[in-house]
């Protein structure tokens, strides 16, 4: 084995090591746990594994939801359909939950690895790339992606990865590094829409850097043709699956939709990049969802106070400067992209004569039909992370320059631990990464066994939209028709039902006891309109309400639909709807 296969497998076997870290304990119990925090959109992605190979092991392509939006389903792409796919074999002999947990910690691995090939690449060092390999693998972004249980942003790996095989093909552009560049992309694309925007932007600017700056070390005839043949190897990849997700977009009944009030409200008033957020060295997000919404989700753009040093030394040390140069300017520009239409500074939007000041992203947003479906423009400090992890490697390289190896192998592990140590401590991402229990309780597996089709309606309902897609994920287990979408606010059919309004109700307001008089007609009304609709089961979970609430949702619904089965390990009652 030569040294420098040992040190690519000694950097792989790194990098799950440092993804096992991270994730820790879920590689304990991969089947009971799952990666991301149960506030969050966790529930909704592992939900998509399960329906995705569900359909797929029955022969259809996973385009229609009809178990989700009952009584009418609806249209849907699942974002995470190739990790899906990829995680097959897996999920058919183990289950979706081993499969998520898999596709996670190894895309979390595949992120310091890639940034490993692509530093090593560019410095030559294998110990300076490994200054990459946790400033990027454990990019605090791609934590606070992972903590908010977004999986498909987990797969930030396939950017470096891409960029790599790209330097592969500028430097010996041949079959083997275009068929090389082709995957990488392909796969990029399919994994994040918005990696595989991030991948093509990246890729223009290094090669338009080439042109500029470096044309006469360039075959281009043969890096034009290759590059081509790379291009068509991706399309081929890429076509079939874009134009599903396009569908599904614009179906009248879509399940999950970008339309242009969405996206403009979202950057707006939720998915908000604060400048100072960037340098802050703090454990609370700027903005503080949790505060301002009630959600769990963090936005996390810090970029860490040791890489910025190690990149500034880089920057200040390494000649010819041209050598970094590149990644500076890369790293400005998706820096500049990252800070969303309009500048915000510590929590608020800086005015000028009483308007908000543009950024370069808002006349690309207005001009470009891909621009305007991005609603989370912080995403793009993904790219400036990636930036910093290799002008570190250049810094460490020329900081160790004339040192011995093993004074290098110290301060590398010194470095690596300071790293992590920042994320924890000054980030508001976390290490380890929050898990979530797995577990389905016994009543929805009952529900499977009853032979008496019907729908399910968990309760209560105006808990958080991402908490309450807990629900959404129970029907992997019961198999039922449920009421609500992905993310979507409360259902129509349930606002227009009696019964479910005057629970919605009672959910909202601080009353210690129920009226002393209710509707008692238009409630029994409610209730049979209810069964009617195809409605089988009422789930209370008791855990989510108050003691004095709870009481008074027992007391409505006992009188309505009789006593129900009591489950006390899981801390339910199921209402038979039937009963009625």
């Amino acid at each position: 084995m030569t040294l420098q296969k040992y040190d690519v497998y000694l950097a792989a076997f790194a990098s799950l090591c440092l993804a096992i870290v991270l994730t820790w304990p879920v590689v304990l119990s991969p089947t009971e746990l799952l990666v991301g925090h149960p506030g969050n959109d966790i529930w909704n992605h592992i939900w998509g594994y399960w329906w995705v190979a569900d359909a797929i092991s029955e022969g259809n392509w996973p385009t229609n939801a009809d178990l989700l939006a009952y009584p009418n389903g609806g249209t849907l792409y699942f974002i995470d359909t190739m990790q899906v796919v990829f995680s097959l074999p897996i999920q058919w002999v183990f289950g979706p939950e081993l499969a998520y947990n898999t596709v996670v910690i190894l895309q979390l691995a595949l992120c310091g690895f890639a940034a490993w090939l692509l530093s090593r690449q560019l410095t030559g060092d294998s110990t300076a790339a490994g200054i990459s390999l946790v400033v990027f693998g454990a990019a605090p972004h791609i934590l606070g992606q992972a903590y908010n249980g977004i999986s498909e942003t987990v797969c930030a790996g396939w950017v470096p990865l891409t960029l790599w095989a790209l330097l592969r093909t500028i430097k010996n552009p041949n079959v083997r590094n275009s068929l090389l560049l082709g995957l990488s992309a392909g796969i990029c694309v399919l994994t994040s829409w918005y990696y595989g925007l991030f991948a093509a932007l990246s890729s223009a600017l290094i090669v338009s850097w080439y042109a500029l700056r470096h044309s006469w070390l360039v075959d281009w005839k043969a890096l034009i043709r290759w590059t081509s043949v790379a291009l068509m190897v991706a399309l081929g990849l890429v076509i079939g699956p874009f134009l599903s997700f396009q569908r599904s977009l614009s179906a009248s009944d879509a399940i999950v939709t970008r339309d242009p009030e969405f996206v403009e409200n979202s950057l707006l008033n939720h998915n908000i990049t604060d400048v100072i957020s960037l340098v802050n060295p703090t454990t609370v997000p700027s903005p503080d969802l949790f505060t301002l919404y009630g959600e769990e989700l963090i936005i996390v753009i810090y970029l860490g106070w040791i890489a910025l040093a190690l990149s500034a030394y880089g920057l200040w040390a390494t000649r010819p400067r041209q050598q970094v140069a590149m990644w500076f300017g890369l790293g400005l520009v998706f820096l500049i992209f990252s800070l969303g239409p309009y500048l915000n500074m510590g929590g608020d939007y800086i005015m000028f004569q009483g308007k908000k000041i543009p950024l370069p992203f808002l006349p690309l947003y207005k001009a470009f039909p891909i621009f305007d479906r991005i609603s989370h423009p912080f995403r793009f400090v993904t790219v400036v992370s990636l930036s910093l992890s290799v002008l570190s490697a250049y810094g460490f390289r020329a900081l160790t320059r004339r040192a011995k190896s093993t004074v290098q192998s110290a301060l590398l592990i010194v470095l690596v631990i300071g790293v992590l140590l920042e994320v924890h401590w000054f980030s508001p991402a976390a290490i380890p990464i929050p898990a979530s229990p797995a577990a389905i309780p016994q009543a929805y597996t009952e529900m499977r066994a009853d032979p008496t089709d019907g729908a399910v309606l968990d309760l209560p309902l105006t808990i958080p939209n991402l908490e309450r897609a807990v629900y959404v994920w129970y029907q992997k287990e019961h198999n039922r028709p449920i009421p609500w979408g992905l993310n979507d606010p409360m259902p129509r059919t349930l606002m227009k039902n009696h019964l479910s309004m005057t629970l919605i109700r009672m959910e909202a307001t601080h009353a210690q006891s129920m009226p002393s008089i209710l509707p008692e007609l238009d409630l029994v009304v409610a209730a049979r309109a209810l069964a009617r609709s195809g409605y089988r089961y009422i789930v209370v979970h008791d855990r989510f309400y108050p003691d004095f609430k709870k009481e008074q949702v027992h007391t409505l619904l006992g009188a309505l639909f009789g006593t129900p089965k009591h489950y006390p390990s899981d801390q339910l009652h199921v209402y038979t709807v039937e009963s009625l």
